[in-house]
């Protein structure tokens, strides 16, 4: 897979994920990035008391070809970093105003959308587009947030004529999965990737032969990831109350527009006029009503004419 620019991030997010070994690495190389651009991967390995062959498959594990391009990219992320500010997003505390509050929720979200999009492997976007477009049946999994999230999907692609399933009960989203086809596509949503029940509905979909899409959480091969064959990864980096989820909401969001976009645009003649087809006119209900008004009007008058 090509790689594509977030290595700030993807360290960030394999975190959680990683060995005491990868553990070391990604410490040293978030408080000295400047010194690990001029570091040889063995004295990269004497400073992190690992060995340069730990460094190199952890290198291919956030998705470069080796430690030179791990540090082609750092070099990248560090000057965009140093553009943009400090990469942690701000905690929103009790003392904040509501004009504070606003400006920090609306910072993270940016930075979600950003990131997010930095991160978006195309060729697994348009090869997942296909899927979509070539499938008897879509069946949307998500709970909480992610439900939300599977909806908007749900709706957009109903847009465009193409046969969608969501379920807002987990065990009919279970019952779907058990009974899906081969022609059908699974598109599983999950921040974390850790939820059982959407790592079940996962392993269902693949057991019936359905191919599946994770939309999941960047840096995390483990839980959903495994059992999908295509993984879009989404970034964000959510100090906030986790419950709120709100960077993480967007971040889906972008991708879920991505992928939707990217579907019309290999279909476009037939979705275009789908979209045209289905678009409905909205119009002022005090217009409405004028216009309506007026209409009778004239036809009043036509017949006050015709009775002379």
């Amino acid at each position: 897979m090509p790689m594509t620019h977030g290595l700030i991030l993807r360290l960030n997010e394999q975190r959680p994920y990683a060995s005491p070994a990868e553990r070391n690495i990604i410490a040293y190389v978030q408080a000295n990035p400047q010194a690990v651009l001029s570091l040889s991967i063995r004295e990269l390995a004497s400073e992190t008391y690992t060995s340069p062959s730990t460094i190199t498959r952890f290198c291919k594990k956030l998705g470069c070809s080796g430690f030179k391009e791990f540090q082609r990219e750092l070099v990248f992320e560090f000057a965009s970093s140093q553009e943009r500010g400090d990469m942690a997003l701000e905690v929103i505390d009790a003392s904040d105003s509501a004009d504070e509050i606003v400006a920090k929720v609306v910072k993270s979200d940016l930075r979600s959308i950003e990131a997010t999009g930095r991160l978006i492997d195309a060729a697994t976007l348009e090869r997942c587009a296909q899927l979509i477009l070539q499938s008897r049946v879509v069946g949307i999994f998500g709970i909480g947030a992610s439900l939300l999230v599977a909806h908007d999907l749900e709706m957009k692609l109903t847009r465009i004529d193409k046969m969608c399933v969501v379920n807002d009960d987990w065990h009919n989203q279970r019952l779907f999965a058990k009974n899906m086809h081969p022609n059908d596509l699974a598109i599983v949503i999950s921040y974390s990737g850790f939820t059982e029940e959407m790592i079940e509905c996962a392993r269902y979909a693949r057991q019936q032969g359905a191919r599946v899409i994770a939309i999941t959480r960047i840096g995390n091969d483990a839980g959903l990831a495994r059992q999908a064959d295509y993984v879009l990864g989404i970034a964000a980096d959510e100090p906030l109350i986790r419950s709120g989820a709100m960077g993480s909401r967007m971040s889906q969001m972008v991708m879920i527009d991505a992928l939707y976009a990217v579907c019309v645009a290999k279909d476009f003649e037939r979705c275009s006029a789908l979209i045209r087809r289905n678009y409905t006119v909205k119009e002022d209900p005090e217009g409405r009503r004028k216009a309506s008004k007026e209409r009778r009007g004239g036809s009043d008058a036509r017949s006050d004419k015709a009775d002379h």
